[in-house]
This record gives C-alpha cells, sequence and structure tokens, in this order.
C-alpha cells in the first residue's frame, strides 16, 4: 500500500491528511488529521490502519489498544 492510497483512503473517511505513526501488532499505524485551525474535535483516537493490501479505520477498542500498547 502506498502512501497515495493511505491519503486517499483518509480523505474518503472525512479527513485531511495522515501522519505516520508506527508498527503495531501487523500493522503500519496512520493518524487521521484535520486540517482546521482552532476547532477541538471530541471522540475516540481512531487510527488507520494498513497490513499489505488491506487498509481500514481502527475500531474503538483497537484505537484504545493501540494506545495503551505504545505508551
Amino acid at each position: 500500500m502506498n502512501q497515495e492510497d493511505i491519503l486517499k483512503f483518509a480523505k474518503q473517511q472525512g479527513y485531511d491528511n495522515v501522519s505516520y505513526i508506527g508498527k503495531w501488532k501487523d500493522y503500519e499505524v496512520y493518524e487521521p488529521i484535520f486540517d482546521y485551525d482552532g476547532v477541538s474535535f471530541v471522540g475516540l483516537p481512531l487510527v488507520v490502519l494498513v497490513k499489505k493490501n488491506e487498509i481500514r479505520m481502527s475500531t474503538p477498542k483497537e484505537s484504545l489498544q493501540q494506545i495503551n500498547d505504545t505508551q
């Protein structure tokens, strides 16, 4: 999966950009980003998960587990 495909997926989900976080389990993890100055978003910190040709948003449970595992 290339960076353009990951960015395209994030934009389809309503985000403006992505930032690589690192590896978690068998996934490459990307933070989806909104490019809005001064706006706060409240909710679970979902991430984009990429494994080979699979790309998807994390589940709420996975997002919290990824945070706990990488701290």
